[in-house]
């Protein structure tokens, strides 16, 4: 883990050191998106170059982008001839093809495809995933977040963090473990120009339950009506299983609302519309039937 505070100055300067290191250029570097990780597209090397906060994380990025590539199934690909992660004052650097995005949205019941094709693969043989964790950076982030959120707030975020970890251990589970993509939404899937689906972000890739990546769009749908009905059913005829009518659910949803409030929230000081967004989502956690209009980031 990093042990500086990772902002986007950082990430551009250490984004610049690891492209001279390796021969890519970085002189006309754009910020994609900066959350998790600070994404970059490198036009002078028709590349993209991400800035983490987790080596260990970095390096299974690239071995499961080998792993899916190994079979065929449509994926971000990592540079060859490149020696990844390149870790620069303790932060890495993993640099991948740059897929040029139709902007054409991705449709439920292609994500509900794409996600049953994932989940169909054989597990990988040359490297071990890690066990799932529904929350594993949720600690961490609040830790690094005393003093930039209320104090009430942070000891409200960690008394919910320790409830929905109990409540976990506790499922019972229906469909067989197996990889799992740990973080898989339709934004985490492109669609070059011309080409097939493209699944990317492997940060969070584990073994464990395939209801985790199963329920997001259920999430999506349930808690914040960024699916319609009609969408809904199409994603769970492709996908061929309904978290929604499933016990374990309630509490994977609380998981991923927890998991969406701290990732926002580590980017609080980057603009006035996300504190303000992190304010509103804190709130609304305090009462579990109270309607969630939250922002996409």
């Amino acid at each position: 883990m990093t042990t500086t505070p990772f902002t986007s100055e950082r990430a551009h300067a250490v984004l610049t050191v690891a492209c001279v290191s390796t021969g890519l250029d970085a002189a006309d570097a754009v910020l994609i998106r900066f959350g998790e990780n600070a994404i970059y597209h490198l036009p002078g090397s028709s590349a993209v170059g991400r800035v983490g906060r987790s080596v260990p994380a970095a390096r299974k990025e690239v071995n499961v982008a080998r792993w899916l590539a190994g079979h065929g199934y449509p994926a971000a690909r990592a540079l060859p001839d490149i020696e990844q992660p390149v870790i620069i004052e303790d932060a890495p650097v993993t640099f991948w093809e740059y897929i040029e995005d139709s902007g054409e949205a991705v449709s439920s019941a292609e994500f509900g495809k794409i996600l049953h094709d994932l989940h169909a693969l054989p597990h990988p043989s040359d490297f071990t995933l890690p066990d799932f964790a529904p929350m594993p950076k949720v600690e961490k982030r609040l830790e690094e977040l005393s003093g930039q959120l209320p104090d009430v707030d942070l000891q409200f975020l960690r008394r919910r963090y320790e409830k929905i970890s109990k409540d976990f251990e506790e499922i019972e589970f229906v469909l067989p473990p197996g990889p799992i993509h740990g973080d898989a939404h339709p934004g985490n899937i492109m669609r070059p120009t011309g080409g097939t689906l493209t699944l990317i972000d492997f940060e969070d890739f584990a073994f464990g339950p395939r209801e985790w990546d199963a329920a997001v769009l259920s999430v999506r749908h349930q808690a914040f009506g960024w699916a319609s009905d009609a969408e809904y059913r199409a994603y769970t005829d492709a996908y061929g299983f309904d978290p929604i009518d499933w016990s374990g659910f309630p509490v994977l949803r609380a998981a991923r609302e927890l998991n969406m409030t701290t990732w926002l929230a580590q980017s609080v000081s980057e603009s006035p519309e996300i504190e303000t967004e992190v304010r509103r989502r804190i709130s609304d956690l305090r009462d579990d039937q109270t309607p969630r209009h939250w922002r996409v980031f």
